[in-house]
């Protein structure tokens, strides 16, 4: 099957670093199911927003979807879900499907992702304390700056 990304979805891939486009535009292509971007950068105030919720760990500006290069929105992070006759929201098993494949396209396109579904990397889901399952983001090489 062959997807394609819609306007938001693109306009959130687009707010994203080079690599994390690359990723996402190689994962739609290896995925089963279509893909929806929910999150690339985030402005202050929804930052603020999911962070008051709890729906982030992280207060504006120390997430890694708020990082800014050359004063311009470049998203070191980004958030999807799987869209199978709407985005199934409790379904944990589509979302490390997509994640899968996201982490495979990484794999791919030479970049090294962190899953918010295994935080640590263990490839364990169960010793996790916040479960991020549509967060993805890129992980710092060594010396490299934030």
């Amino acid at each position: 099957m062959s997807w394609a990304y819609g306007k938001t979805s693109r306009q959130n891939r687009d707010s994203c670093s080079e690599g994390l486009i690359r990723v996402m535009n190689r994962g739609l292509i290896l995925s089963p199911v279509d893909i929806a971007i929910v999150w690339g950068w985030r402005g202050e105030e929804i930052q603020t927003g999911l962070f008051l919720s709890g729906a982030s760990k992280k207060e504006w500006p120390f997430s890694e979807h708020n990082t800014m290069r050359d004063d311009e929105p470049y998203s070191s992070a980004f958030d999807f879900a799987p869209y199978v006759n709407g985005i199934p929201w409790r379904d944990t098993h589509s979302f490390s499907l997509v994640s899968g494949v996201f982490m495979a396209a990484a794999s791919i396109e030479g970049v090294i992702l962190r899953w918010g579904g295994d935080w640590d990397g263990d490839g364990l889901t169960t010793d996790q304390t916040f479960m991020d399952y549509g967060h993805l983001e890129e992980e710092k090489q060594l010396g490299e700056q934030s």
